[in-house]
């Protein structure tokens, strides 16, 4: 979900006088309690929310009443129509077992086989047109279209089981001089994704960098023995 979705239900959640915890927020969504932060400093900064923090529960509130600037909802009104054409689209290519065209908002398009749909976390699970593992949130969707190509086989995806509390990473990689984004959730198709892809570069996270060169080390290791 993005940022801006994010920003709706916690508006909502504060104007029935509620309040919001940082673990029930990052849990709802999935993200990092760093990513939540920017999310809170975001509408506080630049919405203007009177958004406040009370050590003693724990929790964020409006201190005051407060209505999100028109010309922001009116952006989210826009931007959940596309979202949803883009949601109907590849629920119908699940249904059909046929893959769909993605043309992504940083310009990369390629086939994608959607093989599920998880709503706690919002994104599609599916295999891309490399055979790799592939998670699609549909904010980052300019385009879907359907195409006319059924599965050859069922992607492996059909039978995983995807753990309920799984947190989603991304690494950043270079391919051709582009920057481009790759998703995952175990670390093993991230390696796959590498091995099968020679001329990548991975250039963020620092932490999924330093993962893999510990991996590295212990394959050396074990190779060499």
């Amino acid at each position: 979900m993005s940022r801006e979705m994010r920003i709706i239900w916690l508006h909502n959640r504060l104007s029935t006088n509620d309040k919001a915890s940082m673990k029930e927020y990052t849990q709802k969504f999935g993200i990092s309690s760093r990513q939540a932060l920017r999310d809170f400093r975001y509408l506080r900064i630049n919405l203007g929310a009177p958004l406040k923090y009370s050590r003693k529960r724990g929790k964020y509130f409006y201190s005051e009443s407060y209505r999100l600037p028109s010309l922001f909802e009116d952006s989210m009104k826009s931007q959940m129509i596309a979202e949803d054409r883009v949601s109907f689209t590849l629920l119908k290519a699940v249904e059909r077992k046929k893959a769909v065209r993605l043309v992504l908002r940083g310009g990369s398009e390629f086939l994608f086989h959607p093989a599920c749909f998880d709503q706690r976390h919002e994104v599609f699970y599916g295999i891309h047109e490399d055979g790799h593992l592939c998670i699609i949130r549909t904010d980052t969707v300019e385009t879907a279209r359907v195409s006319s190509i059924h599965y050859v086989e069922e992607p492996m995806l059909w039978n995983r089981v995807v753990p309920r509390e799984a947190e989603f990473k991304e690494v950043t990689f270079e391919l051709d001089s582009k920057l481009q984004t790759y998703r995952f959730f175990q670390f093993g198709d991230l390696i796959m994704f590498i091995a099968s892809n020679e001329a990548i570069r991975i250039v963020a996270p620092d932490d999924v960098i330093d993962r893999l060169r510990v991996v590295t080390n212990i394959l050396e290791k074990v190779l060499s023995d």
